[in-house]
């Protein structure tokens, strides 16, 4: 838009008012060109990032809540949009009530107002019609009516004014923006030039009295120049009159001036689309065929501290990475699995103390199966683990998943924060009593632990495991269920397996419904 604005009398000098006016296409065309698709780039393959809670305290406290203002500008806007369209219409509606009644007259789409102030004007948008005011025979000469005639058909043949409306249109959708109103009435003024350019074309030897016939419509409508014609075409008030006067002092181009002309208006239009659509956001270049997915779900274990299980679909070979910004004891883990013969699964594991290395492992594993490895800290005293499984998925059976998650309520149970290893009862080993423990907690919003009890034990002989569980976990931490992103009070059920036999080659798929992922206890070595 500006880019017309500013060249435009440049434009009229070099190759006249028509040019101009074809110049305007260059808004349109850009604006349509950025609902095309935005150009494509390959991104860099970044993994994903999962962050433990950082500590205690920032993970208790419930998120404040921000002031989201974009309802209220849409209120406003749409407000504004309104007001603007009530506002065109008002305006409308009294240009066409000061026209008095409408009697056709011989011609296609011409009528005559019963007001002598009525026309001429090209009125309406869908079936506009041509309105000539009551004394058009008797206030202009025989040769200044066709002139004015000729005018208002090269609207008509135009669609100048379904243009109009269009334009009306954009200014109501940016009622807020003082450069499109700026813009639109600069726009109307280089259409009315090039109506009268064309008309000069086609009857060169009539310039004075096509200037006569300007000035009578001026003078006979100065009493209703406030008047305004959103959608239709009249004639514009006498500030702009100078400028048409002087505009048919102005020779037509030669053919060759017309021809370059154009070439330099379709050429910018070119050139303004194409920085248009360049300067979209890129989208990720998508790929031919989806790449294979594996599914980990893993545990780090810092010491005697357990981890937070953590699951992530990430595609092969692209790392991610697995970060506790606890401000006691920080770092992160970048992790890449890799398909490997025999259809198994390689996992390289890096642990990092802010940009030093602690030390790098790797394992294979079946999918679907237990691995565990241990990291060597370097001199860090508190020695690393990896505990879990990882599993091919198919990438058609995700996407086809998504949508059906994604109309899920956005509710996110109690889950684990911070855990200190339980112990096995001495009594319970002397005795070589194993079994399962559920403990019910309840978690208040702000993340504290309201209340835990046995839930049941599995057997019931093993009832000396219960106090054991309890206690242990009323040591730990818990993160706050959430609802729609807000944290909200939650209960779930704790399973803690005592075994005499070491861990079980793999996590239960589901012990108890709403429990979380089952914490292993097992006998110390030697113990048995």
């Amino acid at each position: 838009m500006l880019v017309v604005l500013l060249g435009r009398r440049f434009l009229r000098r070099a190759f006249g008012a028509q040019l101009v006016y074809l110049s305007w296409l260059l808004v349109p065309v850009t604006t349509a060109v950025v609902l095309l698709p935005a150009p494509m780039q390959l991104v860099p393959n970044v993994g994903a990032v999962v962050r433990l809670a950082a500590s205690a305290a920032a993970a208790a406290s419930p998120p404040t809540a921000s002031f989201d203002p974009r309802p209220s500008l849409l209120l406003v806007w749409l407000s504004g949009v309104l007001l603007t369209a009530i506002w065109f219409a008002a305006q409308q509606r009294r240009y066409l009530r000061g026209l008095g009644r409408l009697r056709p007259l011989d011609g296609v789409r011409l009528v005559q107002s019963e007001s002598d102030l009525g026309g001429p004007a090209l009125v309406g948008a869908w079936r506009p019609r041509i309105v000539l005011p009551a004394d058009f025979e008797g206030r202009y000469t025989s040769a200044e009516r066709e002139l004015i005639l000729v005018h208002e058909r090269v609207h008509l043949r135009r669609g100048d004014a379904a243009i109009n409306a269009f334009v009306a249109a954009l200014r109501c959708l940016n009622w807020f923006n003082p450069l499109i109103h700026y813009a639109a009435a600069t726009f109307r003024l280089d259409q009315e030039l090039a109506c009268d350019a064309a008309v000069i074309a086609r009857f060169p030897e009539a310039r004075r009295r096509y200037a006569d016939a300007m000035l009578k419509v001026q003078l006979a409508g100065q009493p209703r120049q406030e008047l305004r014609l959103p959608v239709g075409c009249r004639w514009p008030s006498d500030r702009n009159l100078k400028e048409r006067i002087i505009m048919l002092k102005q020779s037509r181009p030669r053919r060759a001036v017309r021809i370059a002309g154009l070439s330099l208006v379709a050429g910018a239009t070119l050139l303004c689309a194409y920085a248009a659509w360049a300067s979209q956001s890129p989208r990720p270049q998508a790929s031919a065929e989806r790449p294979r997915q594996v599914e980990s779900r893993l545990r780090i274990d810092v010491g005697d501290r357990i981890g937070k299980p953590v699951r992530i679909i990430n595609p092969v070979d692209q790392s991610f990475e697995i970060a506790d910004d606890d401000p006691t004891s920080p770092w992160r883990a970048t992790l890449t699995a890799t398909a490997v013969a025999d259809g198994n699964l390689s996992l390289a594991a890096s642990i990092y103390r802010g940009e030093r290395a602690l030390g790098a492992a790797s394992v294979v594993a079946v999918p679907g199966e237990s691995f565990s490895v241990a990291v060597d800290g370097r001199g860090d005293p508190a020695g690393y683990r990896i505990e879990g499984t990882m599993a091919f998925v198919d990438p058609a059976e995700q996407a086809q998943a998504a949508p059906a998650a994604a109309s899920e309520p956005a509710t996110v149970g109690v889950t684990y924060r911070a855990l200190n290893a339980p112990t096995y009862p001495a009594e319970a080993l002397a005795r070589r009593i194993e079994g399962r423990v559920l403990v019910a907690v309840a978690v208040s919003a702000d993340g504290a632990l309201q209340d835990a009890r046995v839930d049941r034990i599995e057997p019931p002989g093993a009832a000396i495991l219960g106090d054991a569980a309890v206690g242990t976990v009323k040591s730990w931490r818990f993160n706050p269920a959430r609802k729609d992103g807000k944290p909200i009070a939650g209960k779930a059920l704790v399973p803690i397996e005592f075994s005499l036999h070491g861990p079980p080659a793999a996590q239960p798929a589901a012990i108890a419904p709403g429990a979380l992922d089952a914490i292993f206890v097992a006998a110390p070595e030697g113990s048995g």
